[in-house]
């Protein structure tokens, strides 16, 4: 089971105003390198402002899990297709791609448009285990 439970606090080395909404996490897997390594500890913002599209973000997944860690939770940019009709509009296609293309998107149709949930956005990548320079816990 993923642990989303608070762990502590840490200190960051980094030149951005700290928000309330903001926190750390560490993201395991290759499936977002080379811009997130393995094991980096990355700073997030929620909730997501503005658009999502083209914005790493975390995502949960109520109904299947990240095929690379069969985890639940999961780190991908976002994309959507929107369709519009006299009701408004709705996601007919949510793509959650991978930037390592050795890994396939997560892709969810209009059908599975309640199965998600976006819990926040990258802000900036503060390192992986071999370099903890911006990072103490």
């Amino acid at each position: 089971m993923q642990s989303v439970e608070p762990e502590g606090w840490v200190r960051l080395d980094t030149g951005r105003k700290l928000q309330p909404g903001m926190f750390v996490a560490q993201v395991v897997g290759k499936s977002m390198e080379p811009r997130i390594p393995d094991a980096a500890w990355c700073l997030f913002r929620s909730p997501v402002i503005g658009t999502r599209r083209g914005k790493v973000v975390i995502v949960q997944l109520r109904d299947q899990v990240d095929p690379e860690t069969g985890e639940r939770y999961t780190v991908k940019r976002y994309e959507s297709e929107k369709t519009v009709n006299e009701e408004g509009w709705r996601h007919s296609r949510i793509v959650l791609r991978p930037d390592n293309h050795d890994f396939e998107p997560i892709v969810l149709t209009e059908a599975d448009e309640g199965t998600l949930q976006v819990i926040a956005e990258l802000v900036e990548v503060l390192g992986s285990p071999r370099d903890e320079s911006k990072l103490s816990l």
